[in-house]
Protein backbone atom coordinates (compact mmCIF):
# COMPACT_ATOMS: atom_id res chain seq x y z
CA UNK A 1 0.00 0.00 0.00
CA UNK A 2 3.21 2.47 0.78
CA UNK A 3 4.37 1.73 -2.94
CA UNK A 4 0.65 2.94 -4.33
CA UNK A 5 0.57 5.73 -1.98
CA UNK A 6 3.51 7.17 -3.24
CA UNK A 7 2.81 6.71 -6.07
CA UNK A 8 0.13 9.35 -6.02
CA UNK A 9 -2.48 6.33 -6.60
CA UNK A 10 -5.64 6.20 -5.28
CA UNK A 11 -6.87 2.87 -3.81
CA UNK A 12 -9.34 1.18 -1.58
CA UNK A 13 -8.29 -1.14 1.26
CA UNK A 14 -11.49 -4.04 2.16
CA UNK A 15 -11.63 -4.77 6.08
CA UNK A 16 -13.72 -4.83 8.50
CA UNK A 17 -10.97 -5.76 11.39
CA UNK A 18 -9.97 -3.23 13.83
CA UNK A 19 -6.13 -4.43 14.01
CA UNK A 20 -6.30 -4.54 10.35
CA UNK A 21 -7.86 -0.89 9.65
CA UNK A 22 -4.26 0.22 12.15
CA UNK A 23 -2.09 -1.20 10.33
CA UNK A 24 -3.19 0.12 6.98
CA UNK A 25 -2.97 3.80 8.56
CA UNK A 26 0.43 2.75 9.16
CA UNK A 27 1.96 3.33 5.97
CA UNK A 28 1.75 7.60 6.34
CA UNK A 29 4.79 7.27 9.11
CA UNK A 30 7.79 6.29 6.71
CA UNK A 31 8.87 5.59 3.38
CA UNK A 32 10.47 3.37 0.92
CA UNK A 33 13.71 2.93 -0.23
CA UNK A 34 15.06 4.20 -3.88
CA UNK A 35 15.82 -0.03 -3.83
CA UNK A 36 12.53 -0.59 -2.56
CA UNK A 37 10.81 1.35 -5.02
CA UNK A 38 12.99 0.35 -7.92
CA UNK A 39 12.08 -3.62 -6.96
CA UNK A 40 8.81 -3.39 -6.70
CA UNK A 41 8.22 -1.28 -10.02
CA UNK A 42 9.81 -4.54 -11.56
CA UNK A 43 7.19 -7.07 -10.57
CA UNK A 44 4.42 -7.08 -13.17
CA UNK A 45 1.20 -5.00 -12.78
CA UNK A 46 -2.30 -5.79 -14.46
CA UNK A 47 -3.94 -2.40 -14.56
CA UNK A 48 -7.75 -2.77 -14.91
CA UNK A 49 -9.28 0.16 -15.80
CA UNK A 50 -13.57 -0.06 -16.40
CA UNK A 51 -16.73 0.00 -14.66
CA UNK A 52 -17.93 -3.02 -15.89
CA UNK A 53 -15.67 -5.09 -14.00
CA UNK A 54 -15.77 -3.30 -10.90
CA UNK A 55 -20.07 -3.29 -11.03
CA UNK A 56 -21.62 -6.25 -11.59
CA UNK A 57 -25.68 -7.35 -10.94
CA UNK A 58 -24.25 -10.51 -9.44
CA UNK A 59 -21.06 -9.07 -7.52
CA UNK A 60 -20.79 -7.08 -4.13
CA UNK A 61 -20.89 -3.01 -5.48
CA UNK A 62 -24.78 -3.58 -6.76
CA UNK A 63 -26.12 -0.08 -5.73
CA UNK A 64 -24.88 1.57 -8.56
CA UNK A 65 -26.47 2.20 -11.74
CA UNK A 66 -23.32 1.13 -14.28
CA UNK A 67 -25.38 3.16 -17.01
CA UNK A 68 -25.36 6.52 -14.76
CA UNK A 69 -21.59 6.45 -14.44
CA UNK A 70 -19.41 7.77 -17.41
CA UNK A 71 -15.60 7.29 -17.71
CA UNK A 72 -13.59 10.09 -17.23
CA UNK A 73 -11.70 11.51 -20.40
CA UNK A 74 -8.62 12.40 -20.78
Amino acid sequence: MRWVYEQGVSFVVKTYKQERLKENLEIFDWELTDEDRFKISQIPQKKLAGFAYIFKPEGEFTSVDISEISPAED
